[in-house]
């Protein structure tokens, strides 16, 4: 064992990705729909678009197969009255209650025209124009990644329309390098649903909000669409904002290369004590992730400036998951504010710059702290 630190500290940190994840994942159950509602409850509304393929015994939910085209579907969801915002409220048992749980309260699968018509009826009861694309990460299933996108809707006050980008993760912890290989086959897929989403009349913006292997498939859709140059969505592509990035930081300067500059900066928000990331740079032989590189070095406001981009650091921020790896959730409702290059106390402009969050998750300006490894030599 002595002879290979390597894959001892690689077995390390999967235990202990495995261990902080060992209670029951949820099954597909929890996405059958329950006709009870309660006083007090929040209904959100998500709208997915998914690459993978539509279960064969219950149509509302899907399997961890590669579809061979975009499928769509539309949930209705409740929040229960007493939720925590961060938390999902899982059901003990399926299906769940209202008065505890997050349960769904309605779906039906949509063609691509249906589709398009859900968005705008969604703009239409309220919303600012703008539609967030959510792109979910590694070993995550499906009913995982659409209760993730209901308590993100719940807990922030954007007028903004969710769409959750589901692909066909594995949702298992063995199934890294299965996963990254959907990623790369779904590229196309998110491209086209960009697309479509951009042809809606009443879209006046979208932002990509991509989590850890997520980033992989939302940043090489948009470089093969820069390099394109016809996609319609890039026109309407109004912020990226790279969460706890699981990419190769080689791979991405070369991605930043070829994208070029953007209408505003990109958004990354990283913490250099993110263990997943961690094991992923021990499996990809220690090159480091974009979402763990050091972010204390002193060349730094070169690589903000050249690639234009705005860094969250979340290193001091307490919470979330025992590997620091989820942490985004809690500093979601402050990203429109670091859009804006603003605290929450003024607006400001967009451009590149720093922002740390302190243990509390309150966001503050700072000495901007990155760049050589962006720059390379």
């Amino acid at each position: 064992m002595s002879r290979c630190p390597g894959l001892l500290a690689l077995g390390v940190l999967l235990s202990a990705i495995f261990l902080s994840g060992c209670g029951t994942r949820p099954s597909s159950a929890t996405l059958e729909p329950v006709a009870a509602t309660v006083e007090g409850s929040k209904p959100v509304s998500i709208v997915v678009a998914t690459t993978r393929e539509r279960s064969e015994t219950t149509p509302e939910t899907f399997t961890d197969g590669r579809a061979r085209q975009v499928n769509y579907e539309q949930y209705g969801i409740s929040i229960p009255p007493h939720h925590v915002s961060g938390s999902i409220e899982w059901p003990s048992k399926t299906p769940g209650n209202p008065e505890t749980d997050f349960v769904v309260t309605s779906a039906r699968p949509l063609e691509g025209s249906e589709f398009e018509q859900a968005l705008t009826a969604g703009i239409r009861a309220g919303g600012d124009g703008n539609v967030v694309v959510f792109v979910h990460g590694y070993n995550t299933n499906y009913q995982e990644a659409v209760f993730r996108m209901a308590q993100l809707t719940a807990d922030n006050d954007y007028k903004a329309q969710p769409v959750l980008f589901a692909w066909p993760s594995r949702g298992e912890l063995t199934g890294y390098v299965a996963d990254r290989e959907s990623t790369t086959y779904s590229r196309d897929y998110l491209e086209q649903t960009l697309n479509r989403i951009a042809r809606i009349p009443s879209v006046r913006g979208i932002w990509v909000v991509a989590h850890s292997m997520g980033n992989w498939l939302a940043v090489e859709t948009i470089r093969q669409a820069k390099i394109r140059g016809t996609s319609p969505f890039l026109a309407k592509l109004d912020q990226v904002a790279l969460l706890s990035p699981d990419v190769d930081l080689d791979v991405f300067r070369s991605e930043l290369d070829a994208i070029g500059r953007l209408r505003n900066p990109i958004i990354i928000a990283l913490s250099k004590d993110d263990k997943a990331l961690a094991a992923s740079q021990t499996i990809a032989g220690d090159v480091p992730r974009v979402g763990n590189v050091l972010i204390d070095n002193p060349r730094e406001q070169a690589a903000i400036e050249r690639y234009n981009l705005k860094v969250v650091d979340l290193s001091q921020l307490k919470g979330g998951d025992s590997l620091g790896h989820s942490k985004f959730i809690q500093v979601i409702p402050q990203l429109r504010n670091v859009a804006l290059n603003s605290t929450g106390d003024h607006p400001g402009v967009a451009a590149p710059g720093v922002f740390v969050a302190n243990a509390a998750g309150r966001l503050a300006t700072a000495p901007i702290r990155i760049g050589n490894a962006l720059i390379g030599n």
